[in-house]
């Protein structure tokens, strides 16, 4: 009996080495539509971020950008050696983007390596690349050799959206050869006038627009006590005259702050301006325009069924926080199938970290993805 247990020990133990090794053989299985973190570097408030944010661009420019974090691209069992290799194969494994534009993102962090990919799906042209290099240097890496890297995740995510938010970047084509005579008529004249109409009017609004606001901002000023004329100051100089909850906003980009000063008595006048642009609101407790909302659906509305969003806020100054949930309405009859693939191929629960919801990719084709694909575009960074 002895003898016949040690034979088979060896045996056993082959087995068991072999299952295992077979187990982790190939890329991983996607978990969320949205955030994969496997190597759990995100915190739970950067996390859910992300995943508005990404969620959002689905929502509004229907472009699908997955994040997934993973301790090495060795440890799957693949033949990628690189992290370009690897993106891309993972890329195409999960078919990210959509299968006829090819416009899916992946963001991919591989810690120990210390390498960071963004792999492009094949239908962004090389312009991007440039883009997302920029995104991957100045958003990401400074963050990165810190080991802060859910903070470097999150504003890489962040900026990444912002750009693909915007109109794709114009594409200078072959001149258009020039028309003969035989082109001209009264009525093509009337005709291109009367298109370029609207642009004119709306142009024009635009400029003036603006030109009242720099006026507003760049105007002269007398001094009240002496009637001289006030000078704007160098940017910097106005610090002196911020207190602490001015020179947050200040940091955050959420407000410019100029500095007048009378060159004769001395007197000063600190000019706000809220930037139009800022993500940061005004405080419920502070009254600093240092509050970040964070918006996500945790239970999508059907037709049939009302939905639930979640608005988190969160002051950076006096540290207020909230968190409301707001009822979303049932869906028309035309809106529906916006839904469709993500209810019914993810399970939604209350948790809101990065495995809050979880869905099963199956095969190449992607489950609740798309069928995007990807042929290398995209950049890299390592620190």
């Amino acid at each position: 009996m002895k003898s016949a247990i040690s034979l088979s020990m060896p045996v056993l133990m082959l087995a068991l080495i072999g299952f295992a090794a077979q187990a982790q053989t190939g890329y991983p299985k996607a978990k969320d539509l949205y955030v994969n973190d496997f190597a759990g570097l995100l915190t739970a408030k950067d996390s859910r971020a992300i995943r508005t944010a990404v969620a959002k661009l689905k929502d509004d420019a229907d472009i699908h950008a997955v994040v997934v974090t993973i301790q090495t691209v060795h440890g799957y069992g693949t033949d990628d050696q690189t992290i370009e290799s690897f993106a891309t194969n993972l890329f195409n494994e999960w078919g990210i983007g959509d299968s006829q534009r090819n416009d899916g993102v992946l963001i991919l962090v591989a810690v120990k390596d210390r390498k960071v990919r963004i792999e492009l799906g094949s239908g962004y042209g090389k312009i991007y690349n440039e883009q997302m290099q920029d995104v991957i240097n100045q958003e990401m890496l400074p963050h990165f050799r810190m080991k802060n890297y859910s903070r470097g995740v999150l504003e890489g995510t962040n900026s990444l959206v912002r750009i693909l938010s915007q109109p794709a970047p114009t594409v200078i084509s072959q001149p258009t050869p020039a028309p003969t005579i035989g082109d001209y008529s009264a009525s093509s004249t009337s005709d291109s006038g009367g298109g370029a109409l609207p642009f004119v009017i709306v142009g024009g609004a635009i400029v003036a627009v603006l030109g009242l606001i720099w006026y507003a901002r760049s105007r002269k000023r007398r001094c009240p006590d002496c009637q001289v004329s006030m000078e704007l100051l160098d940017t910097g100089e106005e610090d002196q005259y911020l207190d602490d909850g001015q020179r947050l906003e200040k940091s955050l980009g959420s407000v410019n702050y100029q500095l007048w000063q009378c060159p004769k008595c001395g007197h000063h006048d600190l000019q706000a301006q809220n930037r139009w642009l800022s993500s940061f609101a005004g405080c419920h407790s502070c009254g600093y325009r240092a509050m970040e909302v964070n918006e996500m659906i945790t239970i999508h509305p059907t037709q049939l069924t009302p939905g639930e969003k979640l608005i988190d806020k969160i002051c950076h100054y006096c540290e207020f926080h909230r968190s409301e949930t707001v009822i979303l309405p049932m869906l028309p009859q035309d809106t529906q199938s916006q839904y469709n693939a993500i209810e019914s191929n993810t399970s939604y629960t209350s948790g809101f970290d990065s495995g809050s919801s979880s869905f099963d990719s199956g095969s190449s084709s992607g489950g609740s993805f798309d069928g995007g694909s990807s042929s290398g575009g995209g950049a890299s960074g390592s620190w």
